[in-house]
C-alpha cells in the first residue's frame, strides 16, 4: 500500500466515525433551550354565559316519575361541588348542590377531584341527559343503552365538555344538620347535611341489622346469580360474641376481606343452597375469590336506623371503626352526603373527617 492510498483510506474511516457520531447524536434530541408557550387559561363560566336563566336541581329531580326521562328543550342547572372522590369512597359522580335540592352527576372519569373542586360552582346543560333514578336517589347521566340501569356515565371527553361546564371557586358548601325526622325527607337527599349522637348497632323488627356485605363466591361470574354466586353477610348473622373477630372497619379492601374470611367468622352464612363452609377446603383455604369489598355499617339515630356505607377501595376502608363506638360507650356524628337506598337511610362518607365525636372533635 503506497501512502496516498494510506492516507486516502484513513480520510475515509474518519468521514466514517464523524457520520455515524452525527446519526447517533440525531437518537437524543438536542436539548431544548429555550420557552414553552404558556398554556392556555381555562376559562371560567359564570352566569352570563348562560343568560342567567336556570332550573333548579329540585325542579329537574321532579322531571322524574316512576321512569327514566330523558331532557328535551333549554335546561341547564347550576350547583356548588360537595364531594371529592380523592380518598375513594365516591366513584365517577361528583355531587352538587343548589339552595334547592343536591344531586348525584354521573361524570364517568376517575380523579374528578383534580378539576372538580369543592365548594366549586359548576353549570350542567342538562339537554340530552337522564333523569334516573336507583333504588329510591334521583340521578343525572346518560342514556344507558344496555337498559340494565335507568343512567349511565358520561364516559367520554366531548359528551363530558359539552354538557358540564366549570364556574368559579368559592366558600365550600357548610352542611346541614338534620334531625331524626329530616332522615328521609326529599328535600334532604343528595344533600351536604351533618347527622349527630348515633349508636352504632341498629334494631328493627327483623333483628340485629350490624353489618351488610355482598360478596361474590367468584368476582368474575355472574354477579346478578344471587342464588349461586352471591353471599349475603346480612341480618341473617350476628357478629361473633368474640370481637376480635368482628368485622370492626368500615369497609374491606382485597386483602381484609380475606383475612375475615379466613378467620371463620362467616362460614355459618348461607350461601348457593349451604354454607360458605361448603367452600372450605382441608387445608383452610376456601374456594371463594377475593376482591374489595364495601360494607355497610348500621347504626342507630333516635328510633331509626342509618346505613353508613363505606367501599373497599376507599383508603380508610380497612380502617377501625373506634372501641368506644363498637362497644356503645361513645356516640358519633357523621358529615357527608344523605341517600337512601330502597326507602332506608344511607350514608356517604367523603373522607374520615366527617367522622366526629360528640364534642364535634375527630376520633381520627
Amino acid at each position: 500500500m503506497d501512502l496516498n492510498t494510506d492516507i486516502m483510506k484513513r480520510i475515509f474511516i474518519t468521514i466514517l466515525s464523524a457520520a455515524a457520531l452525527l446519526t447517533a447524536c440525531e437518537e437524543f434530541q438536542p436539548v431544548f433551550t429555550g420557552k414553552y408557550e404558556n398554556p392556555e387559561e381555562q376559562y371560567i363560566y359564570t352566569d352570563e354565559d348562560f343568560g342567567g336563566k336556570f332550573t333548579s336541581i329540585a325542579d329537574l329531580k321532579k322531571m322524574y316519575v316512576n321512569a327514566p326521562v330523558k331532557v328535551k328543550g333549554r335546561c341547564v342547572i347550576k350547583g356548588q361541588v360537595t364531594t371529592s372522590d380523592q380518598v375513594g369512597n365516591l366513584y365517577k359522580s361528583l355531587y352538587i348542590q343548589d339552595e334547592t335540592a343536591g344531586i348525584e352527576i354521573k361524570i364517568g372519569k376517575n380523579g374528578l377531584y383534580n378539576e372538580y373542586k369543592l365548594g366549586q360552582w359548576i353549570y350542567v346543560d342538562c339537554t340530552d341527559l337522564t333523569v334516573g333514578d336507583y333504588n329510591g336517589m334521583i340521578n343525572l347521566g346518560y342514556e344507558d343503552p344496555t337498559k340494565e340501569y335507568e343512567t349511565s356515565y358520561l364516559e367520554h371527553a366531548y359528551i363530558i365538555d359539552n354538557h358540564v361546564f366549570k364556574g368559579e371557586y368559592d366558600e365550600p358548601v357548610q352542611p346541614v344538620e338534620v334531625s331524626e325526622a329530616d332522615l328521609l325527607k326529599d328535600v334532604n337527599m343528595g344533600r351536604l347535611v351533618t347527622i349527630k349522637n348515633l349508636k352504632y348497632g341498629y334494631v328493627d323488627s327483623y333483628g340485629l341489622n350490624q353489618i351488610f356485605i355482598l360478596a361474590y363466591i367468584d368476582p368474575n361470574g355472574d354477579r346478578k346469580d344471587y342464588t349461586n354466586n352471591c353471599i349475603f353477610v346480612d341480618d341473617s348473622w350476628s357478629q361473633p360474641a368474640d370481637r376480635s373477630l368482628w368485622v370492626d372497619t368500615w369497609a374491606c379492601s382485597e386483602a381484609k376481606w380475606k383475612e375475615y374470611l379466613y378467620s371463620g367468622i362467616f362460614d355459618n352464612v348461607e350461601v348457593a343452597g349451604g354454607t360458605v363452609a361448603d367452600f372450605k377446603n382441608p387445608d383452610g383455604t376456601y374456594n371463594i375469590g377475593s376482591m374489595a369489598y364495601s360494607v355497610s355499617q348500621y347504626f342507630t339515630m333516635g328510633k331509626s336506623g342509618v346505613q353508613v356505607r363505606s367501599s373497599g377501595y376507599a383508603r380508610f376502608a380497612d380502617t377501625k371503626i373506634p372501641a368506644e363506638v363498637l362497644d356503645g360507650t361513645a356516640t358519633v356524628s357523621f358529615t357527608g352526603i344523605l341517600t337512601k337506598y330502597k326507602g332506608e337511610s344511607q350514608f356517604t362518607l367523603i373522607d374520615l373527617d366527617g367522622v366526629k365525636k360528640a364534642d364535634g372533635t375527630n376520633w381520627y
